[in-house]
Parts: C-alpha cells; structure tokens; sequence
C-alpha cells in the first residue's frame, strides 16, 4: 500500500488553519481599593488564610462539623460527579482529533448487478480486517470543540469549589444561629426564673397587705409573656440542628445528643478580613466559572464556523475478502482499500449562518455573564464588609448598655427591698435588661454571620484542600494557553 506523503503533508499543514476568534482572558475594571476600608485599621487576609477561614472562629466543634461535611455532603457530591461528567465529555472531544481503528466481520449474499452478463448469479462474500477513518480537522472545527471541553470541565472544578464556599458559609451560618437561639432561650429562661422568684415575692407581699394587686397582676402577665416565647425558640433550635443535620448528610435527631449543650457564640478576630478587589477576580469561583464559559463560547464560534468549509476524512481498510469462507485466511484473500471523502456544503437553507449566529449571540451573554459577575461580587464584598464593620460597633455598645443595666436591676432591686423603690422599677429595670441581653445575643450572632458573608465574599474555602484533592487529574488547557478576550 503506497501512500503520498507529499499529499498527507499538505493535509496535516492545511490542519493547522483553525477559524474563529483566538480566546484572551477579559480583564475588567476594578477599583483599587475597597470603600469600606476606608478609615479603618484593618488588614489584608493572605488567601492560604482564607482555605480553612472557620478555624479563626476557635470553636472546635464547628471544626468538627466542618470535617464532616467535607466528607458527607450531598452536593459535594453531586458536584464532583459533574467533574467527572465533565472529564468524560472532554476526552471524547479530543477522541475525534484522532484516526479510529475497528475491527469488522461480514458476511454478505450478492446477487449479480450484470444480469446482461451472468443472469441470476449469485455469489457471498466475506471480509474480515480493520477499518480505519480520520477526519483531517483542516479548518479547526474539532480542535475549537476540544478547546471548548476544556473549558467546560474547567468549569465544572471551579462549580465544586463554588459548592465549598456555599457549603462552608451555610454551615457555620446555620451553627452561629443555632448558638445564638440557645443562648437566647438560656437568658429567657433565667428572666423567667427571675421573674417568677419576685412573683413569689410579690405575692408574699401582696398577701400581708404590703404590695397591691395591680403590682401582683402586672408582674404574673409579664411573668407569661416571658414563658410564651420559649416554644417559639425551642422550634428555631430544632429547625437550625434540622438544617446542620441535612449539610452534613445525617439523619434527623443524629446531632442532637452532640450539640444539645448551650455554648457561647463564636467570635472571630475581624482585623483581617480585607483582600484587594483584583484579587476576588481570582478567588471567588463562581467568576472563574464565569470565565471559563466565556472561554467555552469563544471556542464555539469557531467550531460554528468550520462548518462552512469542506470535510476532509480518510479512509482505509486491511484484512481479508474471500467468497469463500473456508480460504478466507489464504494469503490471496488479503485486500486493502484506500480512501478520501470531501464533503462541502452546498444548500442547507441558512442552517450553518444559524448556527454561527446562535454561536456569537451565546458568546455575548457569556461576556456580559462575566461582567455582571465581576460587579455583583465588588458589590456584595462591599456590602458584606460594611455590614460587619457597622454591626461590630452596635455590639460593642451593646456590651456596655447591658453591663450598665445589669448594675441598674441591681440596685433597683435592693432599693425596693428597702422599700425605697416600687415594684415597678424593679420590673421596667428586668425588663430592660431582658431585652438588652437578647439584642446583645442577637448582635453577637449578626456581627458573626456578617463576618462569615465577608470570607464567603472573598471567596473563602473555594481553594480548600478538600477541593484540589479531589480534583489532581484535572487539567486545564486554558492554564497552558491563557486566553484573551477580543
């Protein structure tokens, strides 16, 4: 069998004439610096700090509850069979740049296409050999498909590690509220026990003629409205360890005996939280999926455009071809066959114009996807930071007002003891202070999940181990060959 190679090699340099636009990375406006910042004494946060950003909350059982959700969660899961979904279709892709080989047996009943010359002969005929057949890829369609693959797996990594980031912010959101509601419940609950000993007191009073039934009716409502509000709480407990529950891939009720202790809310140091605006761009997943697709779309414009050109593919077959089974194997049964098919476009009544249309129309909502993208995420780091900032002041205020309350019941109730003060000083001066440790527990858990919406923001556990681990066999072509919007 000969071959041209003169004419082979004029096909495999043709082959290097990919169409379409040549794909760079789009580089956006960003601010240098963040408006929150300003007037601050806060720090920039190094980005390996922000992979297990949760352990500056020092609260060993949030780590605990991070581990297992690491390991268990569903949509983990989910999205790293998206991966390997993902890996599938790419190696399909770059599949279709190469010859396929296959092997072929058939056996055939002829009839004679000659009647004028052999009437109502018939024959069989078998073959037994190889087929192969490849498609010369000369203006770059299966090459932009393949490109177009490895951005879409890429896309895929970065969709896990998006699935981190929201994983790990809705844990610990859900563990800061879950905190905060059983702190809350533990401060009615001791009102409640407050109330209910000057209750006794009051009755005491009330029974030797000393305090009146206007004070005794008074303090056994407030005593009620104090005790209603304990469902509501006790609920909110059980539908926060519901939704941990669920995070961490467990069973109803299986958390319940590990975190039925009342424990403080955790708090971390906020003086490091800020990263600089050009860095979210790399980040934050969610805008490297955005960018990955953009590069996806680039790629398909150009595989839309090949498709006006002509198809080249070659063809060849080596093996056996005999009438008669049993000499099937003699050396003069071995056959070869060699081929080219060209296959240009001629009339498809504006399918092709279509589809590179359709393909420059998704490339363009892919670039403004990317752009939306980059100022949603200046804006909600923006927001998430001055919500932190803000809400740390209010909680440092409350700290003090409660401090100054509790020193107010205090002496409010050794003035009535005295009978210096009426009851109902000592009741306005509880009940102050009931409803300022409630805003106090409520500010600590807000001034908390603030802080958790700002590592989330940045981009927080998008580069955990968790993610790379699961991710080492997957290559990115556009890491190799950096891409550029045009």
């Amino acid at each position: 069998m000969k071959v041209n190679l003169g004419y082979l090699g004029l096909l495999l340099g043709l082959s290097g004439c990919v169409l379409g636009p040549d794909y760079h990375e789009p580089t956006p406006a960003i601010p240098a610096n963040w408006q929150a910042e300003q007037g601050t004494d806060l720090q920039r946060i190094a980005p390996e700090d922000l992979k297990k950003w949760w352990q500056k909350f020092a609260d060993p059982q949030l780590d605990n509850l991070m581990t297992q959700a690491l390991q268990n969660n569903f949509d983990l899961k989910i999205a790293l069979t998206r991966v390997e979904q993902s890996r599938s279709e790419r190696s399909a892709s770059h599949a279709e740049l190469f010859p396929s080989l296959s092997l072929s047996a058939s056996p055939q009943r002829n009839v004679n296409p000659f009647p004028g010359l052999a009437p109502g002969l018939r024959y069989n005929q078998f073959q037994l050999g190889f087929d192969a057949v490849w498609e010369i890829d000369l203006f770059g369609r299966l090459q932009r498909r393949a490109e177009a693959a490895d951005a879409n797996l890429d896309v895929a990594a970065e969709q896990y590690s998006q699935a981190l980031v929201v994983l790990t912010a809705d844990l610990a959101r859900h563990y800061i509220e879950y905190r905060s509601l059983q702190n809350q419940l533990r401060i009615i609950r001791s009102n409640l026990a407050a109330q209910q000993h000057t209750l006794a007191l009051t009755e005491k009073l009330f029974k030797e003629g000393i305090a009146t039934r206007t004070d005794l009716s008074r303090l056994r409502a407030q005593t009620q409205t104090i005790a209603a509000q304990i469902p509501d709480l006790e609920a909110g407990i059980a539908g926060r360890l519901s939704q941990i529950e669920i995070l961490l891939g467990k069973a109803p009720g299986e958390l319940a005996g590990s975190l039925q202790q009342t424990a403080a809310i955790p708090s971390a140091p906020g003086r490091e939280i800020l990263s600089s605006p050009a860095d979210i761009l790399r980040q934050r997943p969610d805008l490297r999926v955005a960018e990955r697709q953009l590069a996806a779309a680039t790629a398909m414009q150009g595989a839309a455009m090949a498709e006006m050109y002509p198809k080249i593919s070659l063809s060849a077959f080596l093996g056996m071809r005999n009438t008669d089974l049993d000499t099937l194997f003699k050396s003069a049964a071995f056959s070869y066959t060699t081929g080219a098919n060209l296959v240009q476009p001629l009339l498809n009544f504006g399918r092709i114009r279509a589809g590179i249309d359709m393909a420059k129309a998704q490339h363009s909502e892919a670039y403004l996807g990317y752009e939306k993208a980059v100022l949603e995420a200046l804006q909600e780091t923006e927001t998430a930071m001055t919500r932190y900032l803000q809400e740390e002041i209010r909680r440092q205020t409350l700290v003090v007002s409660v401090a100054d309350l509790q020193e107010t019941v205090h002496l409010s109730e050794r003035r009535y003891q005295q009978g210096v003060a009426a009851l109902l000083e000592v009741l306005e001066a509880q009940r102050e202070l009931y409803a300022g440790q409630i805003q106090l527990s409520q500010s600590e858990a807000a001034t908390a999940t603030y802080l958790i919406a700002v590592y989330k923001a940045l981009g927080g556990a998008g580069g955990h181990e968790e993610a790379p681990k699961h991710q080492a066999a997957i290559t990115s072509t556009a890491a190799a060959d950096p891409a550029v919007y045009r």
